[in-house]
C-alpha cells in the first residue's frame, strides 16, 4: 500500500519586489505596502509606495499658489501633502477612486483631493506619483503613524474590487513643503521629491 506524499506549491517567481524594482522614484519609501485586493480575473491589485510627506503652511508655502487654486477647500495654514507611488500591476487599465482616507495617531486628516485627479487612467504596468493633499487642525511638525484606505477600480464605477489599505506608515515630522533656500538645490517646488529647508 502506497502513501501519497502532499507538496509544496512552488511560488511563481515574481514578487511584488521585483514588480517595484522597474520603478524609478527619486522620494525614498518610508513603507512599502502590499496590495489588499484578492486577485480578480484583471490579475492583482495596484502595488503602493509611501514617500516623504510634508506640510504647506505659511512661508513654506511660498510658490505654492497653484495648488491651492486647485485645490480650493485646501487651508494654507494647516495643510499637508503625502506623496504615493501607484503601480498599474494589473492588465487593464485602472483609476484611483474617490476618496482615499487618512487616518492618524497625533494630527487627525481631512483628505481635500489628490493630484492627479480621482478617476484619472492609469495603464497597465504604469507608475504614477500622486500627492494626497489634507488638511488637519494644526501645522505641528510631529510625529505619527498614517494609515491609508485607497479606494481603485478598472473605472470609476467599477465595485468588483476592495480598497487598498495602506496600515502603520511611521513619519517622523513634518517638514515644509519647499522654502526659500531649497536643499539641495534647485527652485522650491510642492511636488516630491520636496525640498526642505536646511
Amino acid at each position: 500500500m502506497s502513501r501519497e506524499h502532499p507538496t509544496t506549491p512552488q511560488g511563481s517567481g515574481l514578487t511584488r519586489r521585483t514588480v517595484a524594482k522597474g520603478a524609478v522614484w527619486s522620494v525614498p519609501a518610508v513603507a512599502l505596502v502590499s496590495a489588499a485586493p484578492a486577485i480578480a480575473a484583471s490579475g492583482g491589485g495596484p502595488l503602493n509606495f509611501v514617500g516623504t510627506p510634508c506640510k504647506l503652511p505659511g512661508n513654506s508655502a511660498q510658490d505654492c499658489a497653484g495648488v491651492f487654486a486647485g485645490l480650493p477647500g485646501l487651508d494654507p495654514a494647516k495643510a499637508f501633502a503625502v506623496p504615493l507611488l501607484v503601480t498599474n500591476n494589473t492588465v487593464k487599465p485602472i483609476v484611483l477612486k474617490p476618496s482615499i482616507a487618512i487616518s492618524s495617531s497625533g494630527l487627525p486628516f481631512v483628505v481635500v483631493g489628490i493630484v492627479p485627479t480621482y478617476c484619472t487612467r492609469i495603464a497597465p504596468g504604469a507608475s504614477v506619483k500622486v500627492i494626497v493633499y489634507a488638511n488637519s487642525d494644526n501645522s505641528a511638525n510631529q510625529g505619527v503613524t498614517l494609515s491609508m484606505t485607497v479606494r481603485w477600480g478598472h473605472d470609476c464605477n467599477d465595485t468588483d474590487h476592495p480598497p487598498i489599505s495602506i496600515p502603520g506608515v511611521s513619519i517622523t515630522g513634518f517638514a515644509p513643503c519647499s522654502s526659500r533656500t531649497p536643499f539641495p538645490t534647485g527652485s522650491p517646488t510642492c511636488d516630491p521629491p520636496f525640498y526642505q529647508s536646511g
